[in-house]
């Protein structure tokens, strides 16, 4: 790359023009890439690039409806014993909030839906039939993700998961879909034992300044069904919020040119097949969340 010319302007807008020409080069380059300058812990200013992963702008909401209808049939034990290990990965490892967390998004979505339904309380003996389903779906919803979330937070899940994924595999009654999303997940694991999807959400270098933003766990958590009572207005209520948002937080990968390094791009290759995995999943799950 040439050097900016910046002959005849004085510091600091000779700084700045050399960082806008740097910028608009590198942007023209790859448009993915941007170039910033940020203060770190050894320098008042330096140099650096950030690359941010595209999510697709989609809700990666993994239902565990299905899975809860399956613990409680005997011949599900040994399909329902792999999803778990795969939801245990999905909740320890990469931190995918479940549902019934009060600290998570989707659990304050629920509640609100219950207050909601709670308060309306018309005369009309049909919506009154819907109102009681709705309120059975919130009963059940909250009690099986209680129970399921106390299953996947076991760490022994994990301890155990390469040697339930190889001995299901091997069964003769074994579902091939399954057993290869299982070996892939276990795959995934033991290339990025310790990898979070949120290891690199970083909204202080993405618009630091827009306050309403969707948030990295607004879009990824564990969540009941999309096929039930509550599913409508569920997703009614979040796209609602969601149009308000003016940027999603999403992987970003900073690299700093303050000395020489060997260091490359981080290229996103454990969001990319972590994602992919998770399409896969919830495709899955979908095909039986009305069983």
């Amino acid at each position: 790359m040439l050097i900016p010319d910046v002959t005849g302007l004085t510091f600091p807008q000779n700084i700045y023009r050399s960082w806008e020409i740097t910028a608009e080069r590198i942007k023209a380059i790859d448009k993915h890439l941007d170039c910033i300058i940020l203060q770190d812990d050894t320098f008042t200013a330096t140099l650096a690039t950030v690359r941010q992963f595209d999510t697709g702008m989609t809700l990666y909401y993994i239902p565990v409806k299905p899975l809860w209808n399956w613990v409680q049939q005997a011949k599900q034990q040994a399909l329902s014993e792999i999803v778990i290990a795969i939801f245990a990965y999905l909740y320890q490892v990469v931190q995918v909030p479940f549902y019934t967390e009060q600290s998570s998004y989707l659990h304050h979505q629920y509640h609100y839906l219950d207050e909601m339904i709670n308060e309306d309380m018309e005369n009309d003996e049909e919506e009154d039939a819907y109102r009681r389903e709705q309120l059975d779906e919130l009963y059940t919803l909250q009690n099986a993700g209680i129970h399921l979330l106390r299953q996947i937070s076991d760490p022994q899940q994990l301890t155990n998961m390469d040697t339930l994924v190889l001995n299901y595999s091997k069964a003769e009654k074994c579902d091939n879909d399954w057993a290869i999303l299982a070996i892939e997940f276990v795959q995934l694991y033991n290339n990025y034992p310790d990898r979070s999807f949120f290891d690199h959400i970083r909204p202080d270098f993405c618009h630091p300044e827009i306050e309403e933003r969707i948030h990295a766990d607004q879009y990824m958590s564990f969540y009941w069904s999309g096929n039930d009572c509550l599913q409508e207005s569920l997703f009614c209520m979040i796209d609602s919020e969601f149009q308000e948002a003016g940027i999603t937080d999403e992987p970003t990968a900073v690299e700093v040119f303050d000395t020489l390094t060997e260091k490359k791009n981080e290229n996103f290759g454990f969001e990319t097949r972590l994602l992919a995995l998770i399409n896969r999943l919830c495709q899955l799950l979908t095909h039986h969340d009305n069983d």
